[in-house]
Order: C-alpha cells, then sequence, then structure tokens
C-alpha cells in the first residue's frame, strides 16, 4: 500500500510524506526536541501500529504527514478530531500557518472529523491519547500542488516543525 499516486504514475504519497517527515524530524532535532518516527523507511506500518507505538512512548503530539488526492482539488487542511480538544486545534492551527506563510495554493482551513464524515474521525485521530493532527500537504494529483511542494519542500519542513515547537512550550 502506498496511497495516493499522481497521474503521470511516477510520483508516490508514501515517499513524499515519507521525504517530509524526515525532514521535519532533522528540523526538531536541531532545537533538542526527541523525535519518534512511526517509520523510517519504505515500509508498511499499519495505522493501529503507529497509534500503539505513539501511546506507548506517551508522545506529547501526534502529527500524520499526508497528500491529499482528487480531480479538481488543490491546497492544504489539517484534520483534527471532532470532539473538543483545543490542544489539537492549536496544533493544526500552528501548523497550518507556518505552512501558508512558505507559499500555498490554497488554504484549506482546519477540519473537525473526515472528508467524509464531520461526525466520524481519522484513525489517528480517534486512537491517539495525545494532541494529534492529519496534515493533507497538498494534491498530489495536482499538478500546481506539486510544483510547490518541490519548491518548498525543505521551508514546509521547517513550517512544521516550528508549528509543533510552539505547541511544546509551555
Amino acid at each position: 500500500m502506498c496511497g495516493s499516486i499522481a497521474s503521470s504514475g511516477k510520483r508516490y504519497e508514501k515517499d513524499d510524506t515519507l521525504e517530509m517527515a524526515l525532514k521535519v524530524k532533522s528540523h526538531l532535532e536541531k532545537q533538542g526536541i526527541n523525535v519518534i518516527m512511526t517509520r523510517e523507511g519504505d515500509e508498511f506500518v499499519t495505522l493501529q501500529d503507529r497509534c500503539k507505538k505513539a501511546n506507548w512512548v506517551m508522545a506529547d503530539l501526534f502529527v500524520s504527514i499526508h497528500r491529499n488526492s482528487a480531480e479538481g482539488g488543490d491546497g492544504v487542511e489539517v484534520w483534527i478530531s471532532n470532539g473538543e480538544d483545543e490542544e489539537s486545534s492549536k496544533l493544526a492551527s500552528s501548523i497550518l500557518q507556518k505552512i501558508d506563510q512558505v507559499g500555498m495554493q490554497t488554504n484549506r482551513g482546519v477540519k473537525t472529523g473526515t472528508s467524509e464524515n464531520s461526525e466520524a474521525d481519522y484513525f489517528i485521530n480517534k486512537n491517539t491519547k495525545m494532541p494529534s493532527c492529519l496534515i493533507e500537504l497538498g494534491f498530489i494529483s495536482n499538478k500546481k500542488d506539486n510544483e510547490l511542494w518541490d519548491k518548498n519542500v525543505e521551508q514546509y519542513a521547517e513550517g512544521i516543525a516550528e508549528g509543533i515547537m510552539q505547541n511544546l512550550e509551555k
């Protein structure tokens, strides 16, 4: 399973998101933040195992990075649980603001629930015991979003890291 694939068949969500996660990790570690990754290579890890690991190590935050895919879609959105979770909302807003400062096609906002059901939750937002968010960092099916990704990958990673750090400062 590799997630979304660009229409060219040459760009895979799993590769983009791993690249981004490793860059975010590097930025955070430079600031002395201990980062626990659910994967560091081209391997499949179930959602259950991702949540189990985060809960077992008692992570302070859980950030899941993805690429969206839909014909005609563009931009960045961040998903949180539909419950009243102020810390997840602050985390998602901080990250989205930092990415928006770098530049994106469309700021789709912080959203609750799932794209199909506002009363449901994405698995990681439902099954982690810490503030969490799921970033949809542009549409892999959109040429302009991919161009922005390629142009700004380092700045996006830095922005995500800064958004995370804002929420670790108490």
